[in-house]
Formats: structure tokens, sequence, C-alpha cells
């Protein structure tokens, strides 16, 4: 008979760990650090779970930490991510085993998955909406064809950029950026509490932070991280404090072209009409659940503010 445990990430062996992200999330380089500061612990003390078989770690179940705001009050929330099964172990029991007790740590629970994870999900009562997509702007399109794919580094010019301009990554910029996200928060029944410490943790403790770039353009704060994955060079706009418009998206064009950047990638609101997947664009499946149903039926009608910089897309 199998030997089922779950157990919190500090209690499982660092090395055996380390094996363990690198082989499931097919990642180079990483360090468990990275992974210390991705889950945010140091805010509720919220621990990914490890779900071990016969003493194989088998299953992980990462959390983030956040505020959430709903109606006048700030309540505590998580972020799921990093939830994975190993391949021999699926369509067992074990994800939703995994799942429950992950559902265990707190009350309010939101998250960004793929269809497979959506599954679980859904035979867990979870909620959940195609409302947000990723778009894709492509710029070097001979680029697309393997022949001609280059090497490429993550360093940029940014002379020349006219209206949009590029910030210093200091204390300054981000306390302007934390004000106008407090005033548009203000303004909503319910969102994530994106504040001084949240900044700081996601912005200027971030392992990954040679490769964020901030600007402005017409009042609007954009906060970009720039990466090469596959020989693509790729900018993502994490966090924009208003909708990506046709005059931004023209901006970053001239900049793209530039610095030999492949594809623009963002997140936006879905067109209903034509909610279907495509090269350029692709749905995004937010589920989420609460144990109390008026905050789950609130994050339902009105919780739209949702952004790469939330997740774990920017720098997998």
């Amino acid at each position: 008979m199998e030997k089922i445990h779950i157990k919190k990430k500090s209690e499982v062996d660092k090395k055996e760990l380390l094996d363990f992200y690198q082989y499931s999330f097919n990642l180079e380089n990483i360090n468990l650090e990275d992974y210390d500061w991705r889950y945010r612990y140091d805010l509720n003390s919220f621990e990914p779970l490890i779900l071990e078989i016969d003493g194989k770690i088998c299953g992980h179940a990462g959390i983030i930490s956040n505020k959430i705001k709903i109606l006048n009050d700030v309540k505590t929330g998580v972020w799921f991510t990093d939830f994975f099964i190993d391949e021999k172990y699926r369509s067992l029991g074990y994800g939703r085993l995994l799942a429950e007790a992950w559902m265990k740590i707190c009350p309010i629970r939101i998250t960004i998955c793929n269809d497979k994870s959506l599954k679980i999900f859904k035979k867990l009562n979870w909620s959940y909406n195609n409302k947000l997509t990723r778009q894709l702007k492509f710029y070097n399109f001979q680029n697309l064809i393997y022949f001609f794919k280059k090497n490429k580094n993550t360093d940029i010019e940014t002379g020349e950029l006219g209206n949009l301009q590029l910030k210093n990554i200091d204390n300054q910029t981000i306390s302007k950026i934390i004000e106008n996200s407090e005033k548009t928060l203000s303004q909503k029944t319910i969102g994530i509490v994106r504040d001084e410490s949240w900044f700081k943790w996601r912005i200027l403790n971030c392992p990954y932070k040679k490769n964020i770039y901030i600007f402005t353009y017409d009042g609007i704060d954009i906060i970009t991280n720039i990466k090469v994955k596959k020989k693509f060079k790729i900018l993502n706009i994490i966090y924009i404090s208003k909708p990506v418009n046709f005059d931004l998206k023209n901006i970053f064009s001239k900049f793209a072209k530039k610095n030999k950047i492949d594809f623009l990638s963002y997140i936006s609101k879905s067109n209903q009409v034509l909610n279907i997947d495509m090269p350029w664009r692709k749905k995004l499946n937010f589920a989420f659940d609460a144990d109390d149903f008026f905050i789950k039926d609130l994050i339902k009608k009105r919780f739209e503010d949702i952004q790469f910089i939330d997740t774990d897309i920017d720098f997998v």
C-alpha cells in the first residue's frame, strides 16, 4: 500500500525539492531562494504543499499570499500557482487530494490555471470565467522561423523614446506608482491590495529585477519584464495602471523594433463575442473560490483587475 504524505515546503529535503522543481517546471539555473521570494512567505507564513508518495515528491501546490480589498475591509487571500502532479500519478485522485489540503490554508482563493488544473477546481465547486485574454503582438516575423532565430540578451537601448519615459527603479518611482494604484483601488469594490509592502516584494526585491523596466506614458504607469525564452526576446507588460490602448501599442512597436523584440505580451479584457483562442490571443482561465458565498459572488461580479505581475507568467 502506498504511503501518502502532504507536507509543507520547509519539511522537505532541499536537494530533492530543487531537483523536483527543475524536472517538473522545466527550469534551468534556479535556486530555492528564488522560490522563497516568489511564494511571499514573509507576509502570512503560508507555505506551498508537497505531495509525497512512498517517500518521493510527486506533487506540488504553490501559494502566494495577498491582501484583498472587500468593500471597505482588507482580508487575507491567496493566489494559487505551480500546481503540478507527476504524470505517473495523474487521474488517480491525487490532484484533488492535494487541492483539498491547499484550500484549507486560506478562506479566499484565486488563480489563473491551465485546463487540466481547472478540471480539478471545477470538481471542488470553484467558479471560473474567461473574461481575460493573453494578447500577443508580433514584430519580427522572420524570427518565428527557427532558421532565423538568434541568441539574444535582455539589454535594451533607451534613447529617443519620445513620450515613453524610462524611470529609475527606486523608492521614488515605486511610491508614485503605489499612490496611483491605491487611488484606483479606492474606487473599486474588490481587488488585490498592491501597497508598499507588495511593490517592495514584487519589484524592489525581485531576483529578476535586472530584466524589469518601468515606463510612464501620458500619465500611465507601465512595468515591463524583458525575457528570452526559446531564443525569442519577449516584452511582457506585467503591470499597467490603465488598459493598453492603440497609441501605447504603436509606441511599443517602435521600441520593440529598435531593441529586436520578437513580440509584446499583455493581459486585456476579452471580447466575449469572439472569445476563442488564436495565435495572438489566448483565453485565460480565472478560477476562484471562497468559504463566504458573498465574497465568492463579489469576485465573480466585480473582480477584474488581474495582471501578469500577480502571477508567475512574466518570469517562467
